[in-house]
């Protein structure tokens, strides 16, 4: 049988060996753990990036689309400001038409009236 002496030399080459593949061990989570935090640090940079840009862009569509209803708003408003103008127009050129009317009933009158005095 081997003494314990001999038992914790045998054992030292091992633990030795481990020993070193754990620090090679440690060593490669820590290089891949700075690898995450970059990857971490570069996709939240673009993420927020993209943030600011889909916040952006929402403001504008909002503006846009007020602006659009703004647009629709004023030309209803000038539609309909048409429409009365037109229905004015139409009322107007209407009394005139009845005015040309009554004036060619007295000419017609006029007229009838001096032929009569001639004959």
């Amino acid at each position: 049988m081997s003494t314990a002496d001999q038992r914790l030399d045998q054992l030292e080459p091992v633990i030795s060996e481990m020993l070193a593949r754990l620090d090679e061990t440690a060593a490669k989570v820590e290089r891949v753990s700075a690898q995450v935090r970059q990857l971490t640090l570069t996709f939240t940079t673009a993420i927020s990036a993209q943030s600011d840009n889909i916040v952006f862009l929402l403001e504008r569509t909002a503006k846009l689309e007020q602006g659009q209803a703004k647009l629709e708003q004023g030309q209803a408003k000038l539609e309909q400001g048409q429409a009365e103008l037109r229905q004015e127009m139409n009322q107007r050129f209407e009394q005139l038409d009845q005015r040309f009317e009554g004036m060619d009933q007295r000419f017609n009158q006029l007229f009838d009236y001096l032929k009569e005095k001639l004959k």
